[in-house]
């Protein structure tokens, strides 16, 4: 049963506004990760507010933001808002791409839900979620119709930070008096690319097809992804093809074996060429049995062709089981063994949801 952590607050207003509502949920976890060498303590508690209203004339909005990262949702690169009516949603914040709104990831595993291997569970599209925040921002774009959900997603291309809006700044330069310091001028002297994605899926009463397209700069994105339940058992399948794509990160251990939190291929040498994944999950009662495979498969340009070196293929296994010990209250262990790792990891405890 899912619990409020205090009381919720309800707001009945009387100028344009129906109702508004403001409510408080969380989510926590404890338990042990091995990170190939050591078995550590893992924990984390986190609050999330959640804005609901509608106005008299029926548009529902609303945001969602943890209280974590309430300094970056007050700039908009974290959390989001939306308003929803007849003509579909808008949501504006740090939002998942189209692509990723139409087909998703393969199944999480384990306490820390993923979080444990570095969440290789999900699929690196190349806009949204967390992606081209440099620029502010990001918008969203929903219309259902029947069985058929359609997506647009974007950001604004432009990284300059204003009075109200963030940005990196990193394409603007200034200069400066000499003998006072004083600012003379600032102009843009690069242009940012607009990261834009379409995406579609269709849903039936047992399975989920969908497909996505992306770009960024030069770099571009097709995916195609399904999921099919039958009785207790969902299999789901996603598979995403990129050009003149050239970087993927993920966390792990790097040459030497020690920890970094980005493990990155980004050179003239590497461009990232295709990813492919499996994901099966079985649910019985009070018992989720779950496991995925994947594949990024890294080709070498011209240039890294011309250094000798070689094509890479980075393969993935995971497999966790969930046990629902009722109150929101969830007992979790997972394992996962990675060609982007350099050990096997894995991880056991208890996650919350109140």
């Amino acid at each position: 049963m899912k619990k409020v952590l205090f009381a919720t607050t309800a707001l009945v207003m009387t100028a344009g506004v129906a109702a508004a509502e403001v409510a408080v949920t969380g989510t926590g976890r404890m338990g042990v990760i091995y990170d190939g060498n050591d078995a550590q303590f893992s924990s984390r508690i986190r609050a999330i507010f959640t804005m609901t209203g509608e106005s008299d004339a029926g548009l529902s909005f609303g945001g969602s933001i943890r209280a974590d990262n309430s300094a970056n949702g007050n700039q908009g690169v974290a959390g989001s808002v939306y308003v929803s009516g007849t003509y579909g949603k808008l949501e504006m914040g740090d939002v998942v791409s189209a692509s990723e709104a139409a087909i998703g990831d393969l199944p999480e595993i384990g306490y820390t839900q993923g979080g444990f291997a570095g969440d290789l569970e999900e699929i690196s599209y190349l806009t949204g979620d967390g992606a081209n925040l440099d620029q502010g921002p990001n918008i969203l774009y929903q219309y259902t119709i029947n069985n058929i959900s359609l997506f647009a997603s974007a950001s604004d291309g432009s990284d300059r930070k204003w009075f109200t809006t963030t940005g990196a700044n990193d394409n603007i330069e200034c200069t400066y008096d000499p003998v006072t310091g004083e600012l003379v001028d600032c102009a843009t002297v690069s242009s940012d690319d607009t990261a834009w994605s379409l995406g579609a899926n269709y849903e039936a009463e047992n399975f989920t097809v969908g497909l996505g397209y992306a770009k960024d700069g030069d770099a571009k994105e097709v995916t195609l992804g399904g999921k099919a339940t039958f009785n207790n058992i969902a299999v789901s399948a996603i598979y995403a093809d990129y050009s003149d794509r050239d970087s993927i990160s993920f966390g792990g251990d790097d040459a030497t074996g020690n920890f970094v939190d980005d493990l990155t291929l980004t050179s003239d040498n590497y461009q990232l060429s295709k990813t492919w994944g499996l994901g099966l999950e079985w649910q019985q009662d009070a018992i989720r049995v779950a496991g995925f495979y994947r594949r990024d498969e890294i080709r070498t340009t011209d240039i890294g062709d011309a250094a000798g070196l070689d094509d890479r293929d980075f393969d993935t296994f995971g497999v966790g089981a969930d046990y629902d010990l009722g109150g929101g209250a969830t007992l979790s262990g997972g394992i996962v063994d990675s060609d982007w790792l350099n050990d096997t990891v894995a991880d056991m405890g208890v996650r919350f949801k109140f």
